[in-house]
């Protein structure tokens, strides 16, 4: 079997991205549903001045903010203004696109279908009728409402009257349930941060109806730069400098509208960074035959194989289990905690290396002898490495407090709960939310 070369995320030119963006269609929106949600008997009827921006920062680890040679004065004034957990919790496998999405559905990816960055499903045929295949590169794919379930926040509230716009989100560009958000642009990893903030500022600061009151924004930079020199270099030191300087452009913008106290400001991170080393590699062929015995395969710090017909799976999992180093299970036997069984886009084997190595092949590693290198992540998601950030300012959050750790599904019920609509069924803790919101008399 063939181990390919890793692909890189498709890079549309700016003008690809503002025809896009112009020519993205603003579905028609159900009417509200009748009622938004109660907090201890108060209603949270959502203000009509009120707005929420969640930004992602792609591989914040939850322990950055605490570096010494970190210069990120934005964020570390939300801090203080706002309120933190130590650390959220990411859901496994810790990688990029299952991590997005269940931030905004409150959903384990085998409830919503994305269980990994790249993944196969005979369910999902191609055009040539063979199985489907799911990868960050694949525009075709990612804008393809088959391989995304459950029902993501800009979805919700679109169906109950409020506006929601996307500046890039994993999810964003497929019709969900058949609704888009209003305003939504394809992503393009070369448009500048402060397009991406000038944008949220335009969709917040219209007049309504046409106001968005759910808005997001992503920054990949700080993931780049880890991946590339790893979570300790002053490289990712400089990206996170970055992103504090568009959020410094954001705050400025609303402050200078007067719009600040009015808007909800929620940073999260998927993931967090470990630190790779070519020398710490588990090569899949020294115990198993990569042409007869594997049909595919998911490589890197999360890894799996989909058996050959025929192939014995119970000895073939015994073998790769003895190797050090990594873990391996049938699909059904993965830790409980994972929840990582149930979809059928999951490989059969369940390959789970310890933190710092990666799974791979001889073909790769004689290639490229001196990978991988920098950072990773996809690991057992409780590790501390793996742990990601919140912070969250606003007129609907706490103040001066910082919370103890909570899972990546936990904060659908929290926008939803902040935005005063009625989330749909997920598998977040509700009391969460109790932790991190005023209450509703406060706000």
């Amino acid at each position: 079997m063939r181990h390919p070369a890793p692909a890189l995320p498709t890079r549309l030119g700016f003008a690809v991205l503002l025809a896009a963006a112009l020519a993205a269609c603003a579905p028609t929106r159900p009417a509200p549903d009748a009622a938004p949600p109660e907090r201890g008997g108060v209603e949270a009827v959502p203000s009509a001045e009120h707005a929420l921006v969640l930004v992602s920062i792609d591989g914040f680890r939850w322990d950055y903010l605490d570096r010494g040679d970190v210069a990120a004065p934005t964020l570390r004034r939300l801090v203080a203004e706002g309120v933190r957990a130590e650390r959220l919790v990411p859901v496994y496998p810790s990688k990029t696109f299952p991590n997005h999405y269940s931030l905004v559905t409150g959903l384990h990816p085998e409830d919503h279908g994305i269980v990994n960055n790249t993944m196969h499903d005979a369910a999902v045929p191609d055009s040539a009728g063979g199985a489907g295949r799911f990868s960050l590169s694949d525009r075709a794919a990612i804008a393809d409402v088959r391989w995304w379930g459950g029902e993501p926040i800009w979805v919700t509230a679109e169906r109950q009257g409020v506006r929601a716009g996307t500046v890039f989100w994993p999810g964003s560009e497929a019709a969900i349930g058949g609704v888009r958000p209003s305003d939504w642009l394809v992503y393009d990893g070369d448009l500048p941060y402060a397009a991406r903030v000038d944008s949220a500022l335009v969709w917040t600061g219209r007049p309504a109806p046409r106001r968005d009151r759910f808005v997001t924004l992503y920054f990949e930079g700080v993931d780049t730069a880890g991946h590339r020199f790893g979570p300790d270099a002053p490289e990712t030191a400089a990206a996170i400098e970055e992103v504090d300087a568009a959020l410094a452009r954001l705050v400025a913008g609303l402050e200078a509208r007067g719009a600040l106290d009015q808007t909800d400001l929620v940073i999260v991170s998927d993931h967090g960074m470990t630190a790779l080393a070519p020398d710490r590699v588990v090569v899949l062929d020294d115990v198993a035959d990569l042409e007869t015995e594997v049909e595919e395969a998911v490589w890197g710090q999360t890894a799996g194989v989909w058996p050959a017909a025929g192939v014995d799976v119970d000895e073939l999992v015994a073998r790769i289990d003895a190797v050090p180093h990594v873990r391996a299970t049938r699909r059904e036997a993965t830790p409980e905690r994972f929840r990582y069984r149930a979809s059928r886009r999951i490989p059969p084997v369940v390959i789970v290396p310890d933190e710092g190595w990666t799974v791979s092949s001889r073909e790769y590693v004689e290639r490229y002898p001196d990978r991988p290198s920098g950072g990773g992540h996809g690991y057992d998601n409780e590790l501390a490495d793996m742990g990601a950030l919140f912070v969250a300012r606003g007129p609907s959050f706490a103040r001066g407090v910082t919370v103890a750790p909570f899972s990546a599904v936990d904060v659908y019920d929290v926008l939803a709960e902040a935005l005063g609509i009625r989330p749909a069924p997920n598998s977040g803790d509700p009391a969460v939310a109790d932790r991190v919101l005023r209450a509703p008399a406060e706000r």
